[in-house]
C-alpha cells in the first residue's frame, strides 16, 4: 500500500500512516506535474492544498480513500470520488472551538480598531490612541451565517458580550431560506460573520446586492471561504465606508496574488488562513484523519463521521 501526501501533516499522524503503508510526498501539490507512483497509490491525503480532481483519480487504478485533514472539501471532486466508490475521509467540527475563537478575535480587533491601532504603535505613532477611537462589541447586533459547529461555537462565544445573536441559516428551505434570511437580518446586524460552506450557490453570495443590505458601518467577518465574497463589491463599500471594516482567514484565491487589494486596503485585517491550526486543533485533525484512513486500508470500519455522505 502506499499513501499520497500532497503536503506535510503533524507528525503523530504522518506516524499513523507511515506504520501501516510506504508514504511518499509529493514534491508540490500539484500532483500532475510529477511523475509519481500512480499506479501503486492506494490512499491519498492532503491538508488542504492542491486539486484532488477526476483526472488524478483515475491516474490511480488502486485508490481506495482519499481525505482531508479539515473540514472544507472544496479542492477535492467530490462526485468523482462517489463515481468511483472511493470514499472520502475529512474531519468535520474538530476544529470548531479553534475556528470560533480566531472568529471572536477577528471580531474584537475590528470593532476596537485593534489592528490599525498595533500597526500605527510599531510605525511610532503612539499618539494612534486619539485618532481610532474604538467601540464595544457588547449590546451589538451579531448576525451568524450559518448553523453548523462552527457558528453554533461562534454564537456560544459571543454570547459573553451581547445576547444579540441571530442565526441565519437555510431553515430547511434550501439556498432561498438562507437568503430570505440574510434579507430580514442584514440590516439590523452590526457584525456578520461567515460560516458556511463553499458552493456553487454560496460563491459570491455576499456580492453588492447582499452588501447593500448591511447596515450602514457594519464589519464582516469571513474564516470560511474567500469566495463566499464579491471582492470587487467589498472593496467599492470599504472604500465608501458602508463596510467599516473587513477582518478574514481567507480570500479569493490560497494563497493569494501578490499584491492583494483586499489585503492592502486599510481597512482589512487579514489572516493567513490559521484560524483552525492551533497546535492541538492541528494535531487533532491530522490523527483524525489518519486513524481512518488506515482504518479503510486495513478493511476497517472507519468512524462514521469521518465519511462524508455517510459510512463507507
Amino acid at each position: 500500500m502506499t499513501i499520497l501526501l500532497l503536503e506535510t501533516i503533524d507528525q503523530l499522524g504522518m506516524t499513523m500512516l507511515e506504520d501501516a503503508a510506504q508514504v511518499y510526498l509529493s514534491p508540490s501539490a500539484d500532483a500532475h506535474a510529477h511523475d509519481l507512483p500512480f499506479g501503486d497509490i492506494t490512499a491519498i491525503v492532503t491538508r488542504g492544498l492542491g486539486q484532488i480532481d477526476k483526472e488524478l483519480i483515475q491516474k490511480c487504478p488502486n485508490l481506495k480513500v482519499i481525505a482531508r485533514c479539515g473540514a472544507g472539501l472544496n479542492n477535492l471532486d467530490v462526485a468523482a470520488a462517489k463515481s468511483n466508490d472511493i470514499p472520502v475521509v475529512f474531519a468535520p467540527g474538530i476544529n470548531a472551538t479553534a475556528v470560533a475563537e480566531h472568529s471572536l478575535m477577528l471580531m474584537l480587533s475590528a470593532v476596537r480598531n485593534g489592528f490599525l491601532t498595533g500597526t500605527e504603535v510599531k510605525n511610532g505613532n503612539w499618539n494612534c490612541r486619539n485618532e481610532f477611537a474604538g467601540n464595544d462589541l457588547a449590546s451589538k447586533n451579531i448576525c451568524i451565517v450559518g448553523g453548523g459547529k462552527i457558528g453554533r461555537k461562534t454564537a456560544a462565544l459571543c454570547r459573553a458580550f451581547s445576547e444579540n445573536i441571530r442565526f441565519c441559516g437555510r431553515d430547511g428551505q434550501g439556498h432561498s431560506g438562507l437568503v430570505a434570511n440574510l434579507e430580514r437580518y442584514l440590516p439590523e446586524s452590526d457584525v456578520v460573520s461567515l460560516h458556511i460552506p463553499l458552493n456553487d450557490v454560496t460563491r459570491s453570495l455576499f456580492d453588492e446586492r447582499m452588501m447593500s443590505l448591511m447596515r450602514p458601518g457594519a464589519i464582516l467577518i469571513n474564516t470560511a471561504r474567500g469566495e463566499l465574497v464579491d471582492e470587487n463589491a467589498l472593496l467599492k463599500n470599504l472604500d465608501d465606508g458602508h463596510i467599516a471594516a473587513y477582518a478574514a482567514d481567507v480570500v479569493d484565491g490560497d494563497p493569494p496574488e501578490e499584491n492583494h487589494p483586499v489585503i492592502a486596503h486599510r481597512n482589512s485585517f487579514i489572516t493567513p488562513h490559521v484560524a483552525a491550526l492551533t497546535k492541538q486543533t492541528y494535531q487533532e485533525m491530522c490523527a483524525f484523519t489518519a486513524k481512518n484512513v488506515v482504518a479503510i486500508l486495513s478493511n476497517r470500519t472507519p468512524e462514521p463521521l469521518s465519511i462524508f455522505g455517510g459510512a463507507a
